[in-house]
């Protein structure tokens, strides 16, 4: 008798699923393990755009 481990059960359960079911599947896990708020880099990416944007603003308000 084989034992299935809970890894082994979940991949075939994947593997039983269509695309559209399996994307789904990714993107809750995906919504689990990663959060956009606690990723530094994704802060300081969207830190340097927003400054960027300011800056772009202000020369904007200069030159009118």
């Amino acid at each position: 008798m084989e034992t299935t481990t809970k890894k082994q059960a979940i991949v075939q359960s994947i593997d039983s699923m269509n695309e559209a079911e399996m994307e789904k599947v990714i993107g809750f896990i995906r919504g689990l393990i990663y959060s956009p708020d606690l990723d530094q880099d994704y802060l300081e990416f969207k830190r340097k755009g927003l400054k960027e944007i300011q800056d772009a603003l202000s020369s904007a308000e200069r030159a009118v």
